[in-house]
Parts: structure tokens; C-alpha cells; sequence
């Protein structure tokens, strides 16, 4: 009897469908084949080939590999390098206050704190070092954050000698270097009336009772002669440089005065002034505005004449005897000392006096010197005490206090000059030998160390001149020498 076939139907795979046959009727030997064959087949679906499974176990091998060695690497680079060197400079402390540390304590981020405010130190550190410097910038980069950078940008940019020191004149010890003689190459054969530097140039001139103007060249070497002039009969009191620094007008014991025109080269006479009657027109001042020369009569006027025609213009009349003037730096004012000691304060557009005030102490009047800044005036007397006022505070007062008191001379003061910078005063007596002195003004201190004792060429001093930046000094003597002077603390000229 023959049985019935029951078929059974496999799912089917992507590849084939699989029938399975009952086992009914079916061989062992054949089942065992049909086992392996059926097992075969699936692993084939399943892994592929042989080929395919090497592939797939190769690949396994590799991504395992891959794996294991970015684990190394995230290992390493979670490890701590130890640095190579050490720079000292890197290592600093950052202030951080105690309310930033709380609040960075309850944000929990204090550390990027102190790393934020460390890197902006270490940054401006290398900025202010290795930023481009503000003179190397073009004019529309620069930053003006203060006068001491802007001073630094112009020495940088332009060419010259730089020898000054600080910025203010110290007190105590003046540095002063004694050079060659101004008129070492002719040296006057009488006293020294006159010295005087150029206000423009560097040339200084002298003139004496030798009869003889003469210019020389400043270098405090050498200092060449440029020039001399003989005037034959015309000794000469006074000399000074017009203000355009193109004559040297030159006063006597004459009614009539002459003048050196240099473009010209050649003396000019003017006979006696039309309109005065003054017998000698020995000495004068050149107003630094240039438009007066003021002659000092002898029974107190004061004749102003035209520096530019030489001709009378008007006479000021003070009380007594007219020893000195001195003027403001713009020549408006101008301020008379004579030997009533009184000093006259007089408005020269007006040509009228405006102020009078009495010299503390004084007995004579001798000299008078105004500070270029205005700032201080100095009054000297035959006593030889010299009293600094303050200019501002004589005008209101009929009997001003001095600021100070100098009292270093113990004779006549015949000269007063303060110097460019309004920081030195000299003084001088033409009555004893050595009789200078050289004040510190801010200070109202005198220095100590000049004169000094071991100096022997100083003898008696007759006049004295400071140079256009005060870098030099001359002081003229009895005996015709120019000694001169290098004061250290300023430029060259």
C-alpha cells in the first residue's frame, strides 16, 4: 500500500526557495546527505563563501585593530606632558577679588577665571614689547598719550644734539665746563665793556674801551673771529644786537652813537639826536620787540629813539638818576630802577607810567632784571642785596614783600641776567674780584659750586651774557678776556 507524500513548504530567502520533503520513505544514508547538503546551503546564504568569509574575518580583524589603537591615542593624550623648559618670565600671579571668586565659585567656572585674566596679562605683556612703537606709525596711527611720548617721537624723527639731562634744573651744584675764551684769538687790551650772544646765530660779540668791536664764532673750541672793527677816538660803553640780529649799535661817552651794519659791512655815525640834550649816549637797551632803543639820560629820562631810523620819538622822566631797564618779553612793558629805589613800571604804547613801587631795603638802586617767562623780578641795589618779586604781586602794592632776598654779594650788584629758561639768575658786582653768583631760581638757592676758588683768570667780572638756549655762558673781565662757559644742562647753543 503506497502512502501518501505530504509536502512542507520552506519560507522563502532572498537568493531561492528550499522544499523539504517528508522523511516518510526516505533512506537514512540519503537523510544524513540531504542534512549536509541543507546546512550548506544555509551557511552559504548566510555567511556567503568561503571567500566571503575570510573577507568578513579579515574585516572583523581590522576594525578591532582600528579600535583598539584610538583607545591608545585618547589614552596618551589624557596623560600630562611634563614641559621641556621652564621660562620665568611666564610665571605670575593674578589679582582676582574676593567678590569675582565668589561669583566664579558659584558659576563654577573661577579656573576659566584665572586662565582669562593670565592670557590677557601675558597678551599686554607682549604687546607693550613687541608692538610696533608709536614713532614708527604713520601720523594718522599715532596715539599722543603723553607729552614724554611725544618728546621721544620727535627725538627720533629729528637730528640733532641731545644733551639735556632732565627736564628741570637741579639746585645744589651747577654742571658747568670751562672752555676756551671767547676772544681767545684776539683778546681786548683793555676792560670789557660788552658781551654779548647772537639771537640768532652762534656768535658772540665783544666791545671794550680798546676802541674795537669784535665778532667771533662759538664752538667752545676754537671759537674762530669772524670780524673786528676799530673806531678810531670811539670808545665804547655799550654794545648790543639790533633784535633782527643785523647791526650792533654801539653808545659812548658822546652825544652821538654809531652803529655796524653787518650785510653793509660798514659803520654808520648818528650825530647828536635832534630834539635831546643829553652830552653822553653811553648807555642803552634794545627793546625785544625791536622797535625801541631806550638811551639812559643822566638826570633820570629815558629817550626813546626808532631802531629802525634812529630818530627821538619821546622821553619817560622818573625821579633821581636812571640806573637800569629791563622790559617784558613782548616789549609793552618795560620796568626802571634808580638811586631813589624806586622801581617804575611804565606802558610802552601808552608811554606813560601805570605802577610805582618801592625796593624793599634799598638805599640805591643798581639793576633790574625780568624773567622771560614774567614770572619773577629781579632788583638790585648798592648794598648788594638783590630782591626776587613776584611780578604779578608788585602791581598791587605800593610796598610789595620779595619773594627772596639774595644776599651773596657784599658789594654793589652792577648786573643782573636771568637766562632763557627763566631757571638761572647770574649776578655779578664790577667792585670786587670772583663777584658772581649763579642762582637756582625755582629754588631760590644760589649755586655753590661756582665760582670756582682755583680760577684766577675771573678777576673782576664787568658783564655777562647768557647764550640763546643757555647753553652758554660768557662773563667779560677788566682785564679783556672772555671767559665762557659750557652749562651742561642745555643744548648746544
Amino acid at each position: 500500500m503506497l502512502r501518501r507524500k505530504r509536502k512542507t513548504t520552506v519560507p522563502h530567502s532572498s537568493e531561492a526557495r528550499v522544499t523539504q520533503v517528508s522523511e516518510t520513505n526516505i533512506p537514512l544514508g540519503s537523510k544524513k546527505k540531504d542534512k549536509h547538503a541543507e546546512e550548506a546551503h544555509l551557511e552559504k546564504l548566510v555567511l556567503g563563501g568561503d571567500t566571503d568569509v575570510i573577507q568578513t574575518l579579515q574585516e572583523i580583524s581590522r576594525q578591532a585593530e582600528y579600535e583598539t589603537e584610538v583607545k591608545k591615542k585618547k589614552k596618551f593624550s589624557k596623560q600630562k606632558k611634563a614641559p621641556v623648559w621652564q621660562d620665568d618670565d611666564d610665571r605670575g600671579s593674578v589679582q582676582i577679588t574676593k567678590e569675582r571668586r565668589y561669583d566664579a565659585i558659584r558659576r563654577g567656572d573661577e579656573r576659566k577665571i584665572k586662565t582669562d585674566e593670565y592670557t590677557s596679562q601675558l597678551q599686554a605683556e607682549f604687546e607693550k614689547i613687541s608692538s610696533v612703537p608709536n614713532w614708527a606709525k604713520l601720523q594718522s596711527e599715532k596715539t599722543h598719550e603723553s607729552d614724554e611720548d611725544s618728546d621721544v617721537d620727535d627725538l627720533l624723527q629729528k637730528t640733532g644734539n641731545y644733551l639735556i639731562t632732565s627736564s628741570s634744573l637741579p639746585k645744589g651744584l651747577i654742571d658747568l665746563k670751562q672752555c676756551t675764551d671767547a676772544n681767545k684769538e684776539q683778546p681786548s687790551e683793555g676792560k670789557l665793556t660788552s658781551v654779548e650772544f647772537h639771537p640768532t646765530a652762534q656768535v658772540v660779540l665783544t666791545a671794550g674801551m680798546n676802541y674795537t668791536l669784535s665778532l667771533f664764532q662759538v664752538d667752545g673750541k676754537h671759537n674762530p673771529k669772524i670780524q673786528s672793527v676799530f673806531i678810531d677816538g670811539f670808545p665804547i660803553h655799550t654794545a648790543h644786537f639790533s633784535m633782527d640780529g643785523h647791526e650792533v649799535i654801539m653808545g659812548s661817552r658822546y652825544k652821538n652813537f654809531r652803529y655796524y651794519d653787518m650785510m653793509a659791512g660798514k659803520i654808520i655815525n648818528v650825530p647828536k639826536v635832534k630834539g635831546l640834550e643829553e652830552k653822553m649816549m653811553k648807555k642803552f637797551k634794545v627793546s625785544p620787540d625791536g622797535k625801541f632803543l631806550v638811551f639812559l639820560g643822566k638826570t633820570g629820562g629815558m629817550h626813546l629813539l626808532s631802531a629802525k631810523s634812529k630818530e627821538w620819538i619821546h622821553t619817560l622822566q622818573m625821579n633821581g638818576e636812571v640806573k637800569d631797564v629791563t622790559f617784558s618779553k613782548d616789549g609793552h612793558l618795560m620796568y626802571s630802577h634808580g638811586v631813589e629805589g624806586d622801581v617804575y613800571v611804565w606802558d610802552l604804547d601808552r608811554r606813560d607810567c601805570i605802577h610805582r613801587f618801592y625796593d624793599d631795603g634799598c638805599t640805591k638802586g643798581t639793576s633790574i632784571a625780568l624773567s622771560p617767562n614774567g614770572q619773577y623780578l629781579a632788583c638790585g641795589s648798592y648794598s648788594g642785596v638783590v630782591n626776587i618779586y613776584d611780578s604779578q604781586a608788585i602791581l598791587s602794592s605800593r610796598s610789595p614783600t620779595p619773594v627772596k632776598a639774595i644776599m651773596n654779594l657784599t658789594t654793589p650788584c652792577t648786573k643782573a641776567v636771568f637766562n632763557s629758561t627763566s631757571e638761572i639768575l647770574a649776578l655779578s658786582s664790577n667792585y670786587a674780584e670772583k663777584a658772581v653768583k649763579l642762582v637756582h631760581v625755582p629754588s631760590m638757592t644760589v649755586f655753590s659750586n661756582f665760582p670756582e676758588r682755583k680760577v684766577d683768570n675771573l678777576r673782576i667780572p664787568t658783564c655777562m651774557d647768557f647764550s640763546l638756549n643757555s647753553g652758554y655762558f660768557s662773563i667779560g673781565t677788566h682785564r679783556g678776556c672772555a671767559l665762557l662757559y659750557r652749562v651742561k644742562h642745555y643744548g648746544n647753543y
